[in-house]
């Protein structure tokens, strides 16, 4: 049995909190939060801007902190699952390996470009295994139709399209979220999803040329990209100005040599495939979505000994570098080489 400490109890701690109830070979053996009431779990029901299954949890037994470091000092699990903001991420990822542990990380590895190589030198040093949480690259939909896309059955990629559209994360403690210091804005928190996706499929562009809306504290609401490449163009667009009405919708959209695949997370089918002169047919996808099979993927990867490397600390730094360079694209009005 793998025993995880879960740090941070909202959204996405809660999320995390629901998965490892469906995993058989994992025990939450302590959380932490620095808020006291957090830790006072009634249900797993945790707003944010993806469904995810809520309901209830007995946590009798588990031990609850409001000191990090006081449960890094008592121990009794292998590894610590940070769900903290943004601006903790690399901070507690640095003293929980420091410390001994495995770490799996939320994303963004980390807040900026240096603190996310900082991360990666500790990952190195101290051979701990490590992994962000970088979900569609285990999210079904996604796999599904990469799956199908190197299969080679219909060609290669001639374009590429991602977004994803949300009205304002309110549900963030002390609206850290809002804060471009403490969250990166948009343009890092919510797009680099798609940034990730993008060098998952086809590695660093050699130039990018983004526009977007910037606020008044400086970071990026809403972003959209153009990315270059040798043989095929790439486009993204992502943010949270939507109305409170509009809820989230994420959307993909690739055009093969002999098909179109379209990715849209409103419809039913999410996934649907239109060969060049055969019917269009949708793609089965298995139940369970990204934060189910990224947590799944890195438990066993505990127990094995080693991970399967769909994620890395390196790969989720360059997701960081990458966002960045997007953020320069905007703020200078300039295409960005890579």
């Amino acid at each position: 049995m793998v025993r995880v400490a879960l740090c941070g109890l909202g959204f996405m701690g809660k999320t995390h909190l629901g998965v490892y109830s469906r995993l058989k070979n994992v025990e939450v053996t302590s959380l932490y939060d620095i808020n006291p009431e957090a830790l006072d779990i009634k249900s797993l029901d945790a707003g944010g801007n993806i469904e995810t299954s809520g309901g209830a949890i007995d946590l009798s037994g588990v031990k609850r902190y409001t000191e990090y470091s006081a449960m890094l000092k008592y121990g009794g699990f292998d590894y610590i699952d940070i769900c903290l903001p943004t601006y903790f991420h690399a901070e507690y990822s640095i003293q929980a390996l420091d410390t001994g542990y495995h770490v799996f990380c939320e994303k963004p590895i980390a807040l900026d470009e240096k603190s996310s190589e900082e991360v990666l030198e500790k990952v190195e040093k101290t051979g701990r295994l490590f992994s962000v949480g970088q979900c569609l690259r285990f999210w079904p939909a996604y796999v599904e139709s990469k799956k199908l896309i190197d299969s080679g059955q219909y060609g290669k990629v001639r374009y590429a399209e991602f977004a994803r559209f949300s009205s304002h994360p309110d549900w963030a403690w002390d609206n850290w979220i809002f804060d471009s210091s403490r969250s990166g804005q948009a343009a890092l928190d919510l797009h680099i999803h798609d940034v990730d996706l993008i060098l998952s499929h086809f590695g660093f562009p050699q130039s990018v040329r983004s526009s977007g809306v910037v606020e008044d504290d400086g970071g990026i609401s809403q972003i959209s990209t153009v990315y270059f490449y040798d043989n095929l163009t790439a486009a993204s667009s992502g943010g949270w100005i939507c109305s409170s009405s509009f809820g989230f919708n994420m959307r993909a959209f690739y055009i093969l040599e002999g098909a179109t695949i379209e990715l849209d997370f409103s419809k039913d089918p999410v996934v649907s495939v239109s060969p060049e002169g055969k019917e269009k047919y949708s793609l089965g996808l298995p139940d369970g979505d990204g934060y189910y099979y990224e947590l799944k993927d890195f438990v066993a990867g505990i127990e094995k000994g080693r991970l399967s490397g769909i994620v890395t600390a390196r790969s989720a730094a360059d997701s960081v570098k990458l966002c960045y360079a997007e953020i320069r694209s905007v703020k200078e009005g300039k295409e960005i080489e890579i």
